[in-house]
């Protein structure tokens, strides 16, 4: 809907925002493993579909599908979105890289430059992404209390509420932290209703946020019953509670996190939530980190927010693709061999990641993984992506384990761990650090030793900070931990001027291409990995032009 050249004038954020008289996908569903696995079957209107628990399960399955949706089309172009390739792009851990001319995905390097266009292709695929989550999420709480439930189903009942309403905050946060200032709305609306939504106020936004997450927290299930998996427990939603909190009250400089209609949560709050977490969510950490990225990845049990992926996609390059479209973007151009499959070059380590890992850190090969030990494994190079580093990730990417036997570009099926336990023990350590320093040490060297590092007796917030870098490296939160550390650490982290390229590990002649680049090194013109971070711009992306030409009431983001 969001993408028919017909019509376009009266399009866009009209039909994001009208759910009235949408028409939902109806979908089957046999079990809730396969959430993201599904096509539509059927569409009803929403007057005649909300009847039945099995018709709330099924447009349940609607909002988680835009949680994996992230390859989108803006007229003829499917455009990757999601919140890690933008945290790739505008963080410091890795270069956005593709074809060797500098022009593919050209969006993204305009955002990795602080240089984003107001017709950004990833600005508007993530801003209709997530609106249509929230569209849908809005439409099945509108029509809740239609719903008939037996009295057997009253936990189902809760859980389905709960979810939605997460989901909904989910959709929320995203835009919050990608565009800051975004409409708001909660409700349906009828008729020309759309025109009078405005944008709110950061306050106004994460204080709904807020609401909806404290308000699913009761509601959700403690545990998702085999079978199910892809669904959503109250630690999910606590856990990325404490991700709202830390971001709100770092980037603002706030003491509390405003709740809508309630009572502001505290930072002995979110000590509380961590706690239960830590303590009660079952998850534990992978003895072997890798373990994270391999075949063993999918729904490990450290992990509390997963996104599932599927490979049973068809060749459709858009919205209904099942495979993670960033794993065909991060593998190396050009490569086939039995680790990796051929993939787009993008989103490579940088120097400054590589510099960033202590010796003996057993994260780094888990990490990274090197083009001389790629081209030793083929025997012969492959094609240098632009501003080559000689690195590609070796977490989501194109590994041979995981390559699909029809239409693989699409159908990389690796889920996406978008919060570990990791994660919330290092949330839980910085929040612990002023007022309980032993508890917080605990939590921050179990995370260090599981690397095979040493633990540290005493423990300051630019240890955790360090620690959430390579840890959570590659995964979606280094650029946002940064923007939440205030601008002017961000531009310190980000800023890149004098790049000098780093030379050749290794001179032998196998490892040079066909143009005559030593592969074993960076490759390009040193003055395309400068980057200037733009202060005025807030860090945040530009409000899509086409939104605003169309809704009276829309205002660009600073910078813009």
């Amino acid at each position: 809907m969001f993408h028919s050249k017909k019509g376009k004038i009266k399009m866009k954020i009209k039909d994001i925002l009208i759910a009235g008289g949408l028409v939902l996908g109806a979908m089957s569903m046999t079990s809730c493993k396969d959430y993201l696995e599904l096509t539509p079957r059927d569409s009803q209107t929403s007057d005649t579909f909300f009847r039945t628990s099995v018709e709330a399960k099924q447009a349940l399955v609607g909002i988680y599908e835009k949680l994996r949706s992230d390859y989108n089309r803006v007229e003829e172009r499917s455009t990757p979105n999601e919140v890690r390739m933008f945290d790739m792009a505008m963080g410091d851990d890795a270069m956005v890289g593709g074809d060797p001319s500098g022009q593919d995905m050209l969006y993204y390097q305009e955002i990795s430059k602080f240089r984003a266009q107001t017709n950004s292709d990833a600005a508007k695929v993530a801003w209709d992404k997530c609106f249509g989550g929230i569209q849908r999420a809005n439409t099945l709480l509108a029509n809740y209390d239609n719903i008939e439930f037996s009295t057997a189903e009253e936990d189902l009942k809760n859980n389905i509420k709960g979810e939605a309403l997460f989901l909904r905050a989910h959709y929320y946060f995203e835009l919050a932290r990608l565009f800051e200032n975004v409409p708001m709305y909660t409700d349906i609306l009828v008729g020309d209703a759309w025109r009078e939504v405005k944008q709110v106020s950061p306050d106004e936004l994460y204080a709904q946020i807020a609401k909806d997450m404290t308000e699913a927290i009761p509601l959700m299930a403690e545990t998702i019953p085999e079978g199910e998996e892809g669904r959503l427990t109250k630690y999910a939603a606590e856990a990325e509670l404490l991700k709202v909190f830390l971001f709100y009250t770092g980037y603002y400089a706030k003491s509390e996190l405003p709740v809508k209609d309630g009572t502001a949560l505290t930072k002995a709050d979110m000590v509380t939530a961590a706690d239960d977490v830590i303590n009660n969510s079952g998850a534990v950490l992978a003895t072997n980190y890798a373990d994270l990225f391999n075949q063993n990845g999918n729904y490990n049990k450290e992990v509390i927010f997963e996104i599932a992926f599927a490979n049973t996609g068809s060749g459709d390059w858009g919205d209904w693709s099942f495979g993670s479209i960033l794993c065909q973007m991060s593998g190396p151009r050009a490569h086939t061999s039995d680790s990796f499959q051929q993939g787009w070059g993008f989103m490579a380590p940088t120097r400054d990641l590589e510099n960033a890992f202590e010796d003996d850190d057993l994260r780094k090969p888990a990490t990274i993984k090197y083009s001389k030990d790629l081209i030793d494994e083929a025997g012969s190079t492959y094609q240098a992506h632009y501003n080559f580093t000689s690195m590609h990730t070796n977490k989501y990417t194109t590994h041979t384990w995981n390559k699909a036997e029809v239409n693989t570009e699409l159908n990389w099926a690796q889920n996406y761990h978008y919060i570990r336990l990791a994660d919330v023990l290092l949330m839980a350590a910085e929040l612990n650090l002023d007022t309980d320093a032993a508890k917080a040490s605990g939590y921050y060297n179990q995370v260090r030793q599981r690397a095979g590092l040493g633990a540290k007796s005493a423990v300051s917030l630019a240890d955790i900070q360090q620690e959430r870098r390579v840890e959570l490296a590659m995964e979606g939160h280094r650029y946002f931990d940064l923007l939440r550390r205030g601008l002017d650490e961000a531009e310190s982290e980000i800023n890149v001027t004098g790049y000098t390229l780093t030379p050749p590990t290794d001179e032998s002649a196998q490892y040079v291409d066909a143009a005559g680049n030593n592969m074993t090194g960076d490759i390009g013109d040193p003055e395309t990995y400068n980057v200037t971070f733009d202060r005025a711009k807030r860090g945040f992306l530009p409000i899509p032009q086409v939104e605003i030409d169309l809704h009276p009431l829309l205002v660009q983001n600073a910078g813009y």
